[in-house]
């Protein structure tokens, strides 16, 4: 059996720090035999002295509570020093809270660990021990392996955590977390043979706690607390791994607004793939049936970042769909106010790496003037951008650029300072896919604005022309009310109403009306099913209640007057009556109040 005993990375688990060593290895280690495990027993582990408050690398411990699905050790050192009614009740509330919640919502999603595993036993192994403030928890990958590859090991599917949280919410976060990463290494290492980006297997660790509901209350959550780290580190780039809290925000926030688009499933696949990191999220894309690539996801979760506007664009793709982010926004990197100057250049440098966000708003201008704007990347690297353009009267817009082979874009924006309040450029580079280190290199470029009188600056070339929107009579589409669409080449069913159609985000939903059928659904063309509006109000039959349905499978009631939602620009051909049975079947999020 032939292994490469490389160490490979060291991961930080819960944006404070622990230990992960992963090994590329071929074929697979063989189950332990089968061990006895009783309330009481003592057994000496091997910990990180790194994490550890005392700087110990071994401590025993004793089997204080075993549930179905985990074992929860307890360091004798601590449980000697007192208090032993608080911590034993806290290990209990933790049991039921992995037998209960975390263990059923993570695997359901993420798949399971090894099990029975190394030592042959069907529950994972929990040791609690006082780490450091530093620390929340860690996985280790050589318990996986035996004594004989890797003395160290503890021969065990197992995770460390720090008693200090024990009997706080946090705790459940910390578990959560760790957990996932005990099932990515079966998934993804002793199934597939492969390992996975450390940011793309952290980043389905911070989306953990999520799955669990305990994000559903922002204050004091996780998502509160990453949010916040974002809005501070919002340029860390979101593949390079550093082992900073700056990564952990990214992660985080990038897996929120992919998760609200693209569900469940396409997580899903993204551990079923025999690839990581960016060709794994590409390869679900197309299995799913989506027709954008990673690039293109990146740069909507970029405008989303500084807009944040459901109403900007269609689908909903330049917005966070978690009604708990729906007032999050980033800060730009630099605001430029221009003075209304004539044909005089103002230029800026910066860099950046690759999958890094920027934003960059400029304003000022005045009557009778245009801006041009010009983008080079130094290196020739590539680099794609969106201008969002944020008119006078309120309205926006969103354009896309790609460099050309000189690594350069430009554009007249007319009426600027008029028609035109302010644009925002948000620029990335995308050069690198694969092979990501802990300090990539940077990217160097820079960008020019211009004023001039209407007309009088050089017209812009089209570097990456889009098709011609063109104005063509389309036949409505006929189909009664109630009927069941999916577009060809698209795997979303949609319900439909008037001129208005419902996505049915799971199989549960259809299955919960009896007069619904698989073999009922209609395949229409993309221009029929694009006829009809989307809509996301649902009532439950007999209730007045409306509630807006999210799609990450939450409802959130619309606590508004009828003035209110009518001044909103809601329609009310827009709710769709469902039953109690599909109702039950979202979760409920915070309350919609305007």
């Amino acid at each position: 059996m032939k292994r490469l005993n490389r160490k490979r990375s060291r991961l930080w688990v819960f944006g404070l720090a622990s230990l992960v060593l992963c090994f590329i290895f071929l074929g697979s280690a063989l189950a332990g035999s089968a061990q006895a495990f009783f309330p009481g027993e003592t057994k000496g582990f091997n910990i990180n002295s790194e994490y550890d408050y005392f700087g110990r690398n071994s401590i025993s411990a004793t089997l204080r509570q075993a549930g179905d699905k985990a074992l929860f050790y307890v360091d004798d050192e601590l449980w000697n020093s007192g208090g032993n009614d608080q911590i034993n009740s806290a290990v209990l509330k933790l049991l039921s809270e992995f037998d209960e919640i975390i263990y059923p919502r993570v695997t359901k999603v993420f798949g399971a660990e090894w099990n029975p595993g190394i030592d042959n036993e069907g529950r994972i192994t929990i040791l609690l021990f006082k780490m450091k403030d530093i620390a929340g928890g860690y996985f280790n990958t050589i318990d996986e392996f035996p004594k004989s590859v890797f003395p160290l090991s503890n021969e065990r599917e197992m995770v460390y955590l720090n008693s200090n949280f024990l009997g706080t919410a946090r705790i459940n976060n910390f578990l959560a977390h760790e957990f996932q990463h005990l099932i990515n290494y079966y998934q993804k290492e002793k199934l597939r043979g492969v390992v996975e980006d450390i940011w793309l297997n952290e980043a389905r660790s911070e989306y953990a706690p999520t799955l669990c509901g305990y994000d559903e209350a922002l204050a004091g959550s996780n998502l509160e607390k990453r949010s916040r780290e974002f809005i501070q580190n919002s340029s860390d780039s979101l593949t390079e791994w550093r082992e900073k809290i700056g990564d952990y925000g990214s992660v985080n926030l990038f897996m929120q607004y992919l998760m609200s688009r693209y569900g469940e499933v396409f997580l899903k696949e993204t551990m079923r793939s025999e690839k990581t990191g960016i060709a794994s999220i590409n390869d679900a894309l197309e299995k799913l049936g989506f027709k954008e690539k990673f690039e293109d996801v990146f740069m909507n979760w970029l405008v989303a970042n500084y807009a944040n506007d459901c109403l900007l664009g269609e689908q909903k793709i330049f917005c966070y769909l978690n009604s708990n982010l729906a007032d999050f926004k980033i800060i730009p990197n630099l605001t430029t106010f221009l003075l209304p100057v004539k044909n005089k250049i103002f230029s800026f440098s910066d860099n950046t790496k690759d999958w890094s966000g920027r934003w960059y708003r400029i304003s000022g201008g005045g009557e009778n003037l245009d801006l041009k704007l010009e983008f080079k990347s130094q290196t020739g690297e590539n680099f794609k951008a969106a201008v969002l353009v944020l008119k006078s009267d309120g309205k926006k817009e969103i354009q896309f650029f790609s460099t050309d082979p000189e690594g350069k874009f430009w554009k007249i924006f007319k009426g600027f300072g008029s028609e035109i309040d302010s644009i925002v450029l948000i620029p990335f580079s995308y050069g690198k896919k694969e092979n990501f280190t802990a300090n990539e290199s940077l990217k160097n470029f820079s960008y020019s604005m211009e004023l001039g009188e209407t007309g009088s600056l050089a017209v812009a070339p089209v570097l990456t022309p889009s098709p011609a929107v063109s104005s063509v009579s389309q036949k409505i589409p006929s189909y009664p009310d109630g009927s069941l669409i999916r577009a060809e080449e698209d795997y979303k069913v949609y319900v439909i109403k008037g001129n208005f159609k419902r996505w049915i985000q799971s199989p549960q939903i259809l299955l919960s009306y009896s007069h619904w059928d698989w073999n009922k659904i209609i395949k229409v063309s993309t221009a029929d099913r694009d006829w009809y509006k989307d809509a996301g109000l649902i009532r439950a039959e007999n209730d007045y209640k409306v509630y807006e349905a999210n799609g990450d499978m939450s409802k959130h009631w619309l606590n508004i007057s009828t003035r209110q939602f009518t001044d909103s620009g809601r329609d009310w051909n827009m709710i769709f009556a469902v039953n109690k049975a599909e109702l039950d079947l979202y979760k409920t999020g915070a309350d919609v109040m305007r």
